[in-house]
């Protein structure tokens, strides 16, 4: 009896670690099929996020029908299910389309608004055309071209997959937020790294959407970031 127990537990343990895995990935402009460098890759069912290098390179852990969020600056985000044709790879490669430089029939009152008040305005915009769309399929290929995404057209079908395209939607724009704010532009300008210091920097310390909400200045970031670097020196 005691031998089955352990047998079991071990079986347990092995499925457990065959159900994670860590995944390599690419992040890339869909026209210039250039690399994105420092966009943020999230894993929504373990609330992790990571993000890439200057060759648009990244890697995060994974299991099975785990949802990845890819969002960036000047992009729009993409999402992708685990699952399928993509859980049979180790690599994936997101394609993200640029945002349209015009707004249309969107106006913007304050004339102070920034890039990225600009671009979630045409993030937003373009949300909410999609969630009144004609339904069509609701788990399609991702535009990355790599397993299957969450089509938002068809998940205004049902109030519990609209609530579940909503919190998608809404994290990626937390973390296109703390992108913005948490740039490399302005991490190398207050600590002077560069190259891999500076994303591996980045990554290690980069702050949560709520307490960037909390200090909404750039001096509140250099102070951040000041504090980071005594604690790395450490």
């Amino acid at each position: 009896m005691k031998k089955l127990l352990i047998l079991l537990l071990v079986l347990i343990a092995g499925n457990s670690v065959q159900a994670q895995k860590v995944i390599w990935g690419y992040v890339k402009d869909s026209i210039t099929n250039e690399p994105i460098e420092m966009a943020s890759i999230t894993n929504t069912n373990k609330n992790n996020t990571v993000i890439t290098n200057q060759k648009g390179l990244f890697k995060i852990e994974v299991s099975k029908n785990d949802i990845l969020s890819v969002a960036a600056i000047g992009y729009h985000f993409d999402t992708v299910l685990y699952s399928g044709i993509i859980s049979a790879s180790d690599t994936v490669t997101f394609y993200l389309k640029p945002i349209s430089r015009e707004l249309n029939d969107v106006t913007v009152q304050n004339t102070g608004a920034n890039e990225y008040s600009l671009d979630s305005l045409r993030r937003l915009r373009e949300f909410t055309d999609q969630m009144v769309s004609p339904p069509v399929k609701s788990v399609e290929l991702a535009n990355s071209g790599a397993g299957f995404g969450i089509s938002l057209n068809s998940l205004s079908k049902r109030e519990k997959n609209k609530r579940n395209a909503i919190k998608i939607f809404n994290a990626s724009e937390k973390q296109a937020y703390v992108d913005y704010r948490f740039s490399t532009a302005i991490v190398s300008k207050y600590s002077g790294l560069k190259g891999e210091e500076l994303q591996v920097f980045m990554q290690r310390y980069r702050p949560s959407y709520e307490w960037l909400r909390k200090n909404p200045k750039e001096e509140d970031v250099k102070y951040y970031i000041n504090e980071k670097l005594k604690e790395r020196r450490k």
